[in-house]
């Protein structure tokens, strides 16, 4: 990104993977230590909760996941489209029987 900006394609497609898996990641990674904690986990005297709240907020400020999984996929798809031989052979047809 420091090379090519946000504006390039790769660039835009890692950013959006990054977009949609960290804030999950680390949403999972604070639950699982809430649960190794048991009840310490839930008390106000440790910080989970209060990680816990400001990743499900990271996830609220982000966007759905879904826009980024999207929008990787559109660029990745653009990609294979350019580069791939395999893109000629067109669509796969649905069995309709």
């Amino acid at each position: 990104m420091d090379r090519l900006g946000n504006k390039d394609r790769y660039t835009r497609q890692l950013l959006s993977l990054v977009k949609a898996i960290v804030p999950s990641m680390t949403q999972r990674v604070v639950d699982r230590a809430m649960q190794l904690h048991g009840g310490l986990g839930a008390s106000q005297d440790s910080f989970l909760p209060q990680a816990f709240a400001a990743a499900r907020c990271l996830r609220w400020a982000d966007g759905p996941d879904e826009v980024h999984w999207r929008t990787a996929g559109r660029l990745e798809l653009a990609r294979q489209a350019k580069t791939s031989p395999l893109y000629s052979l067109g669509l796969y047809e649905h069995d309709k029987s």
